[in-house]
């Protein structure tokens, strides 16, 4: 027994973390390099740390973490050196101690700090992974620090560290189970999880019947809708929408979208399934247990695309320790400071009523958005929102592929039902304010309508029926103040304007598929088709020619006849070139420098001319941004990888924010 004596063992067990820690510094180290942009952008968002900025903070970050390394390097061949403790390892039972309790201060830091919440159900995880590897390496430099900045307290101030430490550790591994288990037997709202079952999602999102929102009663399954009859006491052809809290609804039932689109085309009854918190997954299991019974005539999939694409199956399979969603109570808890910083809405105060003219007296913001409570703070909903923007406008790999086909598991499970999609939009897709709030979070360049754009080409390649209502909500007038107000405020769901559009926008599909046309398919407005190439005929009208020949009256060459002409030959740049938002091309295609069209387009828009004109080269503006130099012939996907390593797509949406800011420069110096 004496070759394994109690130093040896804890000698080895040294040995052991030093290796670790030194091999995890070198990670991070490399880690850091590749990322250090993100990471210097994500120093300079910490208040405190920003003063220094964050160039000197990440120099200070590598510095510590490079003395870690060769400290831990030291130590274990130190310690295999001599093979004995010797002063390498004092008081080594406290030390193994505190190497237990920096790595649970580590991990809790990592899952209630830096964690945070997709959605109300979750994924809980850390956003940047880079953060959570920085964070296990300072935690190995504090802990080789120790010795230094706290082994020469007081031995009674150690012994109640040490009572702390370990107390507040075995209290964190009795609560992690002791919430597993209540979340096992007792699935309530709070305790649901990403993994959790359709079946504990529904029944914990269930509402008792009878119980009141808005003043209106839910039936007796539990949904936001009058009573389901069976199809022997029905009368006109079934519609059954489902969805998550979208068509669970945050406004009263007569206001609703589903009511909306009954009062659109009364040809059809609509029944409302919608359990908040859901995604494509639920919705397939919705559909088998819940819309099939009631033997549908056509079924309606409500898609969001805040947060539904993300949520499919594939990252359930991920695990990641430093991520909340794997711990309850990381959780638990990011979902009760959810709870906390909403501010819930009374739903059961007001008596029944049955018309909207009631509605407006009880609840004046039907009518007046201005009147309405904010639902979260500023700070908060534009975190929200770029963290939804973070997921949909950026095409991650497979994250679409497992969208589709989870859509396509929904189809199967329809059978012979027919079945439609309603595209829901995110506010910041709405709100061009918010949307600038949310660019400027994001570090990653935006493509602000992608999920729409995958989701019509997905529709195009399968003949799959779809609304989207992101046109429809931008081709409304803004009120007095500018703003659209389609959406509740900061609380990212439709209010009753936007249930207005919505319920117009599932009415026509709805009539769409019950009368064998086709719905209409409405364009999106002009300055935000960023990634179509301008249409022939508008191309055209932007030739000066045009205006001779219907009537315009001869004049001698101006400034903005030649703006005119370099546009009109861009114009025909584009046609010959075949740009159509998905390739980029070589700019010595272009006759014209791009700083002399740009030029030429602030010259038209500031010039005393046709609209038309006006308008097409307000739309060719961003076109530029697709001729970048060393692409060569023939042009590339935006999906391509430069030399650097960034792809084209980056490139052009990040130019295109340029060329929209320079054209407001351009035109404000006129």
């Amino acid at each position: 027994m004496a070759g394994y004596s109690k130093e040896k063992v804890y000698g080895m067990l040294f040995v052991v973390i030093h290796t670790f820690g030194a091999l995890l510094c070198l990670f991070t180290l490399e880690q850091m390099w590749e990322h250090r942009v993100l990471l210097r952008l994500l120093l300079e968002r910490i208040p405190v740390l920003s003063l220094m900025g964050g160039t000197v903070m990440l120099s200070i970050l590598f510095l510590i973490l490079v003395v870690s390394m060769i400290a831990g390097a030291g130590a274990v061949v130190e310690l295999l050196r001599t093979r004995r403790m010797r002063d390498l390892t004092a008081d080594a039972p406290f030390r193994l101690r505190s190497a237990l309790y920096v790595a649970m201060g580590c991990l809790c830091f990592c899952v209630f700090i830096l964690s945070t919440p997709d959605t109300f159900s979750g994924p809980f995880r850390i956003r940047h992974t880079i953060s959570a590897w920085v964070a296990a390496s300072l935690a190995y430099s504090v802990w080789c620090a120790l010795p230094i900045l706290g082994f020469g307290a007081p031995t009674r101030l150690r012994r109640w560290i040490d009572l702390i430490a370990m107390n507040a550790f075995i209290a964190l591994i009795l609560a992690e189970v002791s919430l597993r288990i209540a979340a096992a037997v007792w699935p309530t709202p709070l305790l649901i999880t990403e993994t959790s079952s359709s079946e504990i999602r529904r029944d914990a999102e269930r509402v008792e019947p009878g119980v009141e929102r808005f003043s209106f009663p839910v039936n007796s399954t539990g949904h936001y809708d009058t009573e389901f009859l069976p199809p022997s006491e029905r009368s006109l052809p079934l519609v059954v929408s489902i969805g998550d809290s979208f068509s669970y609804g945050v406004v009263p039932h007569y206001y609703h979208y589903s009511t909306v689109a009954e009062r659109e085309f009364p040809e059809v009854e609509i029944y409302n399934i919608g359990f908040p918190g859901t995604n494509p997954v639920d919705y397939r299991h919705l559909l088998i247990e819940e819309a099939l019974p009631l033997e549908p005539d056509l079924i309606v999939i409500a898609l969001f695309v805040g947060n539904d694409i993300v949520a499919q199956p594939g990252e359930k399979s991920t695990i990641r320790w430093y991520d909340a969603q794997n711990y309850m109570a990381g959780i638990v808890w990011h979902r009760l400071q959810i709870l906390n910083r909403v501010q819930g809405s009374d739903w059961t105060q007001a008596p029944p009523e049955s018309m909207g003219e009631d509605l407006l007296s009880r609840y004046p913001w039907l009518s007046d958005p201005a009147q309405e409570t904010p639902s979260m703070s500023e700070d908060i909903y534009v975190e929200l929102e770029s963290r939804n923007a973070f997921q949909g406008a950026i095409d991650h790999p497979g994250v679409y592929d497992r969208f589709f086909a989870a859509l396509g598991e929904i189809e199967d499970a329809a059978g012979d039902i027919p079945l439609a999609f309603l595209i829901i939009p995110d506010e910041y897709q709405v709100n061009d304010e918010l949307w600038q709030a949310v660019v400027a979070k994001n570090e990653m360049p935006l493509e602000r309508d992608l999920p729409q754009r995958k989701i019509r080409e997905w529709a195009r390649d399968g003949n799959h029926d779809i609304m989207d209502l992101l046109p429809m909500l931008l081709a409304e007038e803004p009120l007095a103040d500018g703003q659209r107000h389609m959406y509740h405020l900061r609380d990212t769901h439709f209010n009753a304007r936007g249930n207005a559009v919505a319920g117009r926008g599932l009415a026509q599909l709805i009539e769409a598929k019950f009368t064998g046309t086709e719905a209409p398919e409405y364009a999106m407005p002009p300055d935000r088709a960023m990634n179509l190439p301008t249409p022939a005929a508008t191309i055209q009208s932007a030739d000066p020619q045009q205006a001779e020949g219907a009537g315009a009256q001869a004049h001698s060459p101006s400034p903005a006849d030649d703006a005119t002409e370099v546009l009109r030959q861009f114009a025909t740049q584009i046609s010959a070139a075949g740009v159509d938002g998905t390739r980029v091309f070589d700019e010595s295609l272009l006759n014209h420098p791009k700083d002399e069209i740009k030029s030429a387009i602030v010259v038209i828009l500031g010039a005393d001319i046709a609209p038309d004109q006006k308008a097409f080269a307000k739309e060719a503006a961003p076109v530029l941004s697709f001729f970048q130099p060393g692409v060569g012939e023939p042009g590339v996907s935006l999906d391509a990888v430069r030399s650097d390593q960034q792809t084209w797509r980056s490139v052009v949406e990040a130019e295109i924010q340029q060329i929209g800011r320079d054209l407001a420069a351009g035109s404000a110096a006129q």
